[in-house]
C-alpha cells in the first residue's frame, strides 16, 4: 500500500514546517530534534542508502556541530557534549553517511571541536587525543575544511601543557598551511 507511504510523507512535511518555524524563532535545540526526525522519516521512506538520507543526514550533523560551540560557549557543557558525541556518531565508518569523502571531513570537524571542548574542560590530554585524529585525518584527505585550524588548537594545547617544542611545530605549520590557502587564492 500506498497508503502508509503517503501517511509517512505526510509526516515529513509536517516536520519540516515544525522545523522552519522553530528556526524562525530561534528555538535552534528544538529544531535540531525536528531535524532529526525528518533524518528518521526519510530513511523510512526513500531507504538507508538514498541521497535523501545522505543529504540529510550530512546537514543535521554540521547542525550538532555548530550548536555544539554554541552550547560550549554559553558553558552548557552537558548539551555540547550530547550534541558532540551524536555527531561522532554520525561520522563512524558504516553509518548514515555513505560517501566517506564527506563523512570524513565532518568527523574531522567533531574532532576538531571535541578537541576544543575537552580543552575547555581543562581535560588537556583528552583534547590532544582528538585534535590528533582530526589531524589525522586532515592529512589523509583532500576534502578538508580547516588544518591550518587544526594545528592551531593543537599548538594551543601544547603550549597549556609546558609542551612548547611540538607547540611551535604545529604553529608554524599552520602557517605554512595559510600562506599556501593565501597563494592559491591569489
Amino acid at each position: 500500500g500506498g497508503g502508509a507511504e503517503e501517511l509517512e510523507m505526510q509526516r515529513l512535511m509536517e516536520c519540516e514546517r515544525r522545523f522552519a518555524a522553530l528556526k524562525r524563532e530561534g528555538k535552534h535545540l528544538l529544531a535540531l530534534e525536528q531535524m532529526e526526525m525528518s533524518v528518521f522519516l526519510r530513511k523510512q521512506i526513500y531507504g538507508e542508502e538514498s541521497r535523501e538520507v545522505t543529504k540529510a543526514c550530512q546537514v543535521f550533523t554540521t547542525s550538532c556541530n555548530t550548536l555544539a560551540m554554541n552550547c560550549l560557549q554559553k558553558d552548557d557543557y552537558m548539551k555540547a557534549y550530547e550534541l558532540l558525541k551524536k555527531a561522532e556518531l554520525l561520522t563512524e565508518p558504516r553509518g548514515y553517511l555513505a560517501d566517506d569523502k564527506v563523512r570524513l571531513k565532518l568527523r574531522a570537524v567533531t574532532f576538531n571541536n571535541l578537541g576544543c571542548f575537552y580543552k575547555r574542560r581543562g581535560k588537556l590530554h583528552a583534547a590532544l587525543q582528538y585534535l590528533d585524529k582530526a589531524l589525522k585525518i586532515e592529512l589523509s584527505s583532500e576534502e578538508v575544511d580547516n588544518p591550518a585550524g587544526t594545528h592551531l588548537n593543537l599548538c594551543a594545547t601544547l603550549s597549556q601543557l609546558g609542551r612548547h617544542q611540538p607547540a611551535l611545530e604545529h604553529a608554524q605549520c599552520a602557517l605554512e598551511l595559510l600562506k599556501q590557502s593565501i597563494a592559491r587564492k591569489g
